[in-house]
């Protein structure tokens, strides 16, 4: 295969030898996702309300403190999620996913999650997750230049860690219990093999996700990390109009490989979400309505709606949403997840909504962000720039440095 050129400006040249070429017009749509019919939702809200409240008072053998922990943890989800908190929920594997990073119903991870949450609310004695999600940048390299890219700064320098770099820093993540792992970069695909490897080589208590540009994930490879023990996929795909999409991303076939991302992911059986960043140009109601009607036809069993933030290429520059952009945007996330007619789209998730609802959970709190070099910040859309995450593991529990909170909420 004729080797493909990538120049990124002051970096040394880097080649991708393996980079396939994609034709968008042969990524073809998906079959539509399972969704769920009125009475198997109502049956399995029950069960899990009714599964909760059973795994809290195991925890404090109280009614009591039972009841202020649910209740504590149900004025959270009526603010984050609106409407009660009811969430609309993707059925897959026989098993009932009500968030991207929420592991599935029923399984020990979920219950674990569920624990360790309401023990924000009244401590108890049970073990918990000490990390509910991190984000970890586990290569430098890049084939795409997106526009909103908040590792631009770092790209394709040296790798930072090796395989049992970073096996060693994830094994020590989860030895406190880590509910979830998010695996980026660059492109993670790039470090497939390593990638591969890692998952099969952790623990299982974690589940693991893949976020991708969808760089040459085949079928083939998609079945491999199935086998390896991941969870899912997140797939990068910022516009329904192929070419408005290859240009945000900086490559010319960024919409072909989303799209046959998106199908491997869903015939291996993992749990396939798509990403977006909505730009200025893009909070309108055509806008999300179109390209939440494309994630839906791709098989997609969640959506997840991100605001640009002004960091990395973004930096210095007036990207952040208008007011009237962010209430667009609200009410279309509060009706594409809860209006009957839209229960055929994929549950959306948002996370500016619950933030300012509910404050940033970054920082520690819930989750945080290990970029390419290996540096920790709360998130990353906010670098802070904090420490080490070898430095930082290497210290003791007690009295370890805090991950700087969110400043944006």
């Amino acid at each position: 295969m004729e080797e493909t050129v990538i120049k990124t400006p002051g970096v040394k040249r880097l080649i991708f030898p393996d980079m396939v070429e994609v034709n968008p017009s042969e990524a073809t749509p998906l079959q539509k996702r399972n969704v769920p019919g009125y009475f198997l939702t109502i049956w399995v809200g029950i069960w899990v309300n009714l599964h909760m409240a059973l795994l809290a008072f195991r925890a404090y053998k109280s009614i009591k403190k039972t009841r202020t922990a649910l209740r504590g943890l149900q004025e959270f989800k009526e603010k984050a999620f609106a409407k009660n908190g009811r969430r609309k929920f993707s059925v897959k594997n026989k098993q009932y996913w009500f968030g991207l990073y929420l592991p599935p119903f029923p399984s020990k991870n979920f219950d674990r999650f569920i624990l360790t949450e309401l023990n924000r609310y009244v401590p108890h004695f049970t073990p918990i997750n000490a990390h509910q999600q991190v984000n970890f940048a586990i290569s430098t390299k890049c084939p795409m230049r997106c526009e909103h890219c908040f590792e631009w700064d770092n790209l394709n320098l040296r790798e930072t860690f090796t395989l049992p770099q970073l096996q060693e820093i994830v094994k020590k993540l989860q030895y406190n219990g880590l509910g979830h792992i998010s695996l980026s970069g660059g492109e993670p695909m790039v470090r497939f093999e390593d990638m591969v490897e890692l998952i099969r080589s952790g623990e299982k208590s974690t589940e693991w996700w893949i976020l991708t540009s969808g760089f040459n994930l085949t079928e083939a490879k998609a079945k491999r990390l199935k086998d390896a023990g991941a969870t899912g996929v997140v797939v990068s795909l910022d516009h329904h109009d192929a070419e408005i999409n290859n240009k945000f991303r900086g490559h010319k076939d960024a919409f072909g490989h989303a799209i046959n991302a998106a199908k491997a992911t869903v015939n291996a059986g993992l749990t396939l979400a798509i990403s977006v960043c909505i730009t200025r140009e893009n909070a309108i109601e055509e806008f999300l309505t179109k390209h939440t009607s494309l994630c839906e036809n791709l098989g997609a069993d969640f959506i997840q709606w991100l605001e640009p933030r002004a960091e990395g290429h973004y930096r210095n520059k007036e990207v952040m949403l208008l007011p009237d952009q962010i209430s667009v945007m609200e009410e279309l996330f509060v009706a594409f997840n809860h209006d009957p007619k839209n229960n055929h789209f994929p549950p959306v998730m948002y996370h500016g909504y619950h933030q300012r609802r509910v404050g940033c959970m970054s920082g520690g709190k819930f989750s945080f962000y290990i970029d390419a070099l290996g540096m920790v910040h709360s998130c990353p859309f906010c670098h802070s720039n904090d420490f080490k995450i070898t430095d930082w593991l290497e210290m003791p529990k007690i009295g370890r440095k805090e991950i700087t909170a969110c400043t944006s909420f």
